[in-house]
């Protein structure tokens, strides 16, 4: 609704730029790793803590955000920036977040898979590792499980780990898809070292040392294009 409001107010005046997490340079330069983060050219005008409390304070200027008075607040204040920025003026850019906090190595946190073995992701070593954070309401987390069967076993090895779900709901998961993957529950101290995580799936590659060399937030129509290529480097 916003960009339509947008584009129907400004034309052809205003360009649209929509970027996925974790892959967005202009969001790595301002530490967001998180969503949604506005920018008016290079002006970070609202931060994610802005609309969602992401376990910190709700002090939030458009909190909460399902309410339609914030909505509108942040409409109109998004508006006067454009009208800024139309009459020649400067629009004034937040400061930066805290510098992203993406796990340089894989966390060294225990856990337990379905078939009650306990390990660590740290200890995975030897060829890349690929760790899927999914849930089992989530569409395209359920498409991305499908798609790492396909897989070499050789290439990678796989861990999908279950957050925000029942423990009958994975095993049903799991029977019927039957992932190439190892399958263990999520856990407070993991969300905890991977600092949420902001996005459901959050797929994290690692090199065969455990280096972990990028995150991909959320589904993006390039996600499984983009793993393979990461893949081919390491």
């Amino acid at each position: 609704m916003l960009v339509q409001e947008v584009s129907r107010e400004y034309g052809n005046r205003v360009q649209i730029a929509v970027e996925d997490l974790g892959a967005s340079p202009i969001a790595d330069r301002f530490g967001v790793d998180k969503y949604p983060a506005i920018f008016v050219d290079e002006a970070l005008v609202a931060r994610p803590e802005d609309f969602y409390a992401w376990g910190g304070p709700e002090t939030g200027k458009y909190i909460p955000w399902k309410d339609i008075a914030n909505r509108r607040k942040f409409q109109s204040d998004l508006r006067r920036m454009l009208d800024i920025r139309f009459a020649g003026g400067t629009v004034q850019s937040l400061e930066p977040t805290r510098i992203a906090s993406a796990p340089k190595q894989l966390p060294s946190v225990a856990l337990i898979d379905l078939k009650g073995r306990s390990f660590r992701l740290s200890e995975l070593r030897g060829k890349p590792v690929i760790v899927e954070l999914w849930a089992t309401w989530c569409p395209p987390c359920l498409s991305t499980l499908e798609h790492l069967k396909q897989l070499d076993a050789k290439s990678a090895t796989v861990v999908a780990i279950a957050l925000e779900s029942k423990a009958e709901d994975v095993d049903a998961v799991v029977a019927k898809i039957q992932p190439q993957a190892r399958i263990a529950m999520g856990t407070q101290p993991l969300r905890d070292a991977l600092d949420g995580p902001p996005a459901i799936p959050t797929l994290l590659v690692a090199d065969r040392n455990g280096r972990v060399v990028r995150i991909f937030y959320g589904a993006s129509p390039t996600l499984y294009e983009d793993i393979a290529k990461e893949l081919a480097r390491l």
